[in-house]
């Protein structure tokens, strides 16, 4: 496990604890299952060509800084996220508990399906003298099977 740090307002703390206390997992799991739900909808997270996004400053400086451990995998996927949303990870949190934590706690029963990234593959390929590195977030075995010129640089996977 990789672990690094979060700074959360203490509303969003007090949230994660209690959904976590709810569902009777660990606050890093319901972390987890949060920015999942962010992967499943990186289309409407897209940040262009700009500096990175961190969360608005508070004046009475009121942060937690909490301590997360991630998977090596995980850890590249939120990686992703953050480079491709221009939001940081700590953003990334608070942005996915306003938005996807109901919808977690209402479907605790059911089990969501979210889309199962359990391994995390960075390639690179020429293609027509252009430089191309390609993030596969799931198994690209099948598709890098038919040849191609796509060398793999790193690859995790989930156990």
């Amino acid at each position: 496990m990789l672990r690094t740090s979060a700074n959360m307002r203490p509303d969003i703390l007090h949230t994660l604890n209690a959904a976590a206390e709810r569902l009777g997992k660990p606050r890093r799991e319901v972390i987890v299952k949060l920015l999942m739900r962010i992967m499943d909808n990186i289309g409407r997270f897209q940040g262009g060509f700009t500096l990175v996004r961190y969360q608005e400053r508070n004046p009475e400086k009121q942060w937690r800084c909490v301590g997360i451990s991630f998977k090596k995998d995980e850890y590249e996927f939120f990686s992703d996220i953050r480079r491709l949303s221009k939001f940081s990870v700590s953003f990334l949190i608070t942005i996915a508990t306003e938005r996807y934590l109901d919808d977690l706690l209402n479907e605790a029963e059911e089990e969501h399906n979210n889309t199962a990234y359990t391994h995390y593959t960075i390639g690179q390929r020429v293609e027509n003298g252009i430089l191309c590195w390609e993030m596969y977030w799931g198994d690209p075995t099948p598709t890098l099977k038919g040849g191609g010129n796509t060398k793999i640089h790193r690859r995790t996977a989930s156990l």
